[in-house]
């Protein structure tokens, strides 16, 4: 059946006999279900308020009327109002008359010489779900006498949870829907559609046929229509206001007064409209989030704008929200038309924060970080190296001041979990000392200091393959002092004596070039050469063991397993604010910190960097774990795994410092592998810090809930690796790093270090 597109009444003056015809012919043709008239009540409510002071009896109301009607018969006076869309026909006072009544309750909030001016404005309005509310609103209130509507949409069943409608509107034009309301409030008010929506080859004359606008509301999801409205409201000079119905933000752009005014406040500047058309509600994220704000935005949006395409199809709007954005921006358009309001901004009214609990009582205790360690100072090293010298003699072998440097530089180029670097070298009487700076490594989420012992094997690695490819031998004795506190490494050298080959002065060089690598590209089968070959230099590091899959269906199991461990992560609140520590989200502030990982060396979308920049708020992100959502976290994860060439996991047999500073080293030597093989490498491993948390450390700190989850996702894991084997020499390995392996492009750029002079210091 088609649907009836019709949505002008047909007034009907039945002393005109041309009107009268019509008026017999709906009649006859059956095509008047249903009369309306309430006329006489009507005039009761004219009279009365022509004698406002006077208390007109019941009774008296007969004689006046009849005076009113001065010879009219009452059926004829005034006018019929022919609905086609609902086949019914109502009888109302005549314009003046009806206007005057329907608007009495106005005054004097408004007066009626404003309401007459108001009579002679033009509001249009682009976008009629939000806007739907804002139109019902003013053509109450009588704040104009034209609307011009544009939207191209029909009304889905989702869209009735803010759009006042009933059922039997479904599939009929949003603009439609919303003259029909208005002309069934007034059908005096003047109500123009466009409902093919506002386009570049209307928009002329949406602004300006039969009289340029007064005031034009924006409310509209199309982003290119959203940037083009408004600089075709400033070429003409027309004030824009728009609501937002999140937490009652209000935006007024004032280009009647201020010409010269950017459009949005500045916000959309090198935004190109016919860029970002038809783009998907997920990538409209980030630009919808420079207009509005990201920092200002509800604590639910933030969190349902992270569900976007993955519960949810698009953000969320609310009856309340709108029904409140009609009333703020009916008000606002009412004083700019009257010349009472002449401002331009971005105005909150957020009923949350004025109507709420004085008292507020927490369900749960909110968790902070609080850094146990200060910052290791010059005499915490020195009082060590003394300690260390007071059972061992300083080693008659020194380096040269440039073998020195070059072995220096190595150790502090090593990659490190967050890029936190957390190391303190110090050279005194030739022996070289590493240190554990625990105030830069200290995390919730490095259990057992893991990260930390692994970067600190990594650097000892850097360090060894330089020395090599100097010619000196380096003898490393780890924990060299009781207690072992923060000394984890005394290093002494000696010339060596075989003569230095050019593959130690090439493996070297490999030192500056190994990095992370996140870029994503189609997968590639390496082989199972190559993991071979990585096996055996693994090995060069005693109880460090490899193991590897490219197996598709492995793949995509582990893809899943290290998603939800990432997850998990970030709906911790300490694993949370954690990871927001360590982004960088640029390079200026990269440059301030020289730590840490700048967003951009990371192959996301932007929509994806603007879900991370909503992401920032615990508040929203906490909102997640309580529905048990999140899934958006996952699909870095997910996407960095599809293009994996295979899953490498370095696992040892007993779970210690002395083993993770181990395995520190096979994964050096490992990435460099890879490295010289051109094969990108991305270390995942918040897997096997989590697995380590459940099983060495008994769950600590973590909720039931997360432990039971995280079991189940190891019963999974070993079902990839088979770690525990009964019949093995040792039956139970730990797994300790996990890397991906693929075939990508270069990464653009590495995380920067910090300078020598802060890690390095000698006597």
């Amino acid at each position: 059946m088609e649907i009836n597109q019709n949505y002008t009444p047909i007034l009907l003056r039945i002393t005109n006999p041309v009107d009268k015809e019509t008026f017999d012919a709906l009649i006859d043709d059956k095509k008047v279900m249903f009369f309306h008239d309430e006329i006489y009540g009507q005039l009761q409510e004219l009279i009365k308020s022509e004698h406002p002071s006077t208390k007109i009896k019941k009774e008296d109301y007969p004689a006046l009327i009849d005076q009113h009607l001065a010879g009219i018969a009452i059926d004829e006076y005034g006018v019929w109002v022919y609905y086609p869309w609902s086949l019914r026909m109502v009888h109302l006072l005549d314009e003046a008359e009806f206007v005057e009544v329907r608007t009495n309750r106005n005054r004097y909030k408004i007066t009626r010489e404003e309401q007459n001016a108001l009579r002679e404005k033009k509001i249009g309005i682009v976008g009629l779900s939000v806007g739907q509310s804002i139109a019902l609103t003013l053509a109450m209130e009588r704040t104009c006498g034209e609307l011009r509507l544009a939207d191209f949409d029909t009304a889905e069943l989702s869209n009735l949870n803010r759009i006042r409608t009933g059922v039997q509107n479904l599939g009929v034009n949003k603009a439609i829907i919303a003259a029909r309301e208005i002309l069934e409030i007034d059908p005096f008010i003047k109500v123009r559609l466009y409902m093919d929506g506002l386009q570049e080859d209307n928009m002329d004359h949406f602004f300006t046929a039969n009289g340029k606008l007064d005031l034009f509301i924006e409310v509209c999801d199309g982003l290119d229509i959203k940037i083009e409205s408004r600089y075709k409201a400033k070429e003409f000079g027309i004030p824009v206001v728009m609501d937002t119905n999140d937490r009652g933000m209000l935006d007024v752009e004032r280009f009647d007064l201020e010409p010269d005014r950017p459009v949005l406040h500045g916000l959309t500047e090198g935004l190109d409209p016919k860029s970002i058309r038809g783009l998907s509600n997920e990538d409209k994220v980030p630009y919808i989030l420079r207009m509005i704000g990201a920092d200002t935005i509800s604590t639910r949006m933030k969190a349902s704008m992270l569900e976007v395409e993955q519960s949810i199809n698009t953000w969320p709007q609310l009856a309340s929200s709108v029904t409140l954005g009609g009333a703020l921006t009916t008000d606002v358009c009412r004083r700019i038309l009257l010349d009472q309001y002449h401002e331009s901004g971005r105005y909150y009214i957020d009923l949350e924060d004025l109507v709420k609990d004085e008292k507020v009582v927490h369900a749960e205790k909110e968790v902070k970080e609080v850094n146990p360690y200060l910052p290791i100072e010059r005499s915490d090293i020195k009082a060590q190296v003394d300690q260390y010298f007071q059972n061992k003699e300083e080693s008659a072998f020194g380096v040269t001041e440039d073998q020195l440097n070059r072995l220096i530089d190595a150790a502090l180029i090593a990659p490190s979990a967050g890029n936190n670097q957390p190391w303190k070298w110090f050279y005194s009487h030739n022996v070289l000392f590493l240190f554990h700076d625990k105030f830069q490594s200290w995390s919730w989420g490095d259990y057992y200091e893991m990260g930390s012992h692994l970067s600190l094997g990594g650097a000892l690695e850097n360090v060894h393959i330089q020395a090599q490819a100097l010619g000196l031998n380096d003898a490393v004795e780890l924990f060299p002092v009781k207690d072992r506190q923060m000394l984890i490494a005394a290093i002494r050298f000696s010339a060596s004596t075989e003569v230095v080959t050019a593959d130690a002065v090439e493996l070297a060089k490999y030192i500056y070039i190994r990095n992370t690598n996140r870029k994503l590209a189609e997968r590639k089968v390496l082989g199972d050469d190559f993991y071979h070959r990585m096996e055996d230099v693994v090995h060069q590091i005693d109880h460090v063991n490899l193991h590897y899959t490219e197996d598709e269906l492995a793949l995509a199991e582990l893809a899943d397993i290290i998603a939800e461990c990432d997850k998990v992560r970030l709906l911790n609140q300490m694993g949370h604010e954690e990871f927001f520590h360590e982004i960088r989200w640029n390079k200026e502030e990269a440059g301030k910190t020289k730590n840490g990982v700048e967003i951009d060396a990371v192959d996301i979308t932007p929509s994806e960097k603007a879900g991370f920049r909503v992401a920032q708020d615990w508040n929203a992100v906490k909102l997640l774990a309580q529905w048990d959502k999140g899934n958006a976290f996952k699909k870095m994860s997910l996407d960095g795994i599809k293009c994996a060439s295979g899953i490498v996991v370095l696992s040892v047999p007993e779970f210690t410092h002395e083993a993770l500073i181990e395995a520190g080293r096979a994964a050096q030597k490992a990435w460099i592998f890879a490295c010289q093989q051109h094969v990108a490498v991305h270390p995942m491993l918040s897997t096997a810090f989590f697995f380590n948390r459940l099983m060495h450390g008994k769950g600590k700190e973590l909720p039931a809930h997360v432990a039971d989850k995280l079991s189940l996702l190891r019963q999974r894991f070993l079902k990839v690796f088979a770690l525990e084997d009964v019949n093995a020499a040792n039956p139970v390995q730990k797994e300790v790093f996990l890397m991906k392996v693929s075939i990508a492009p270069d990464a653009e750029s590495t995380s920067l270090r910090k300078d020598k002079k802060e890690l390095f210091d000698r006597e």
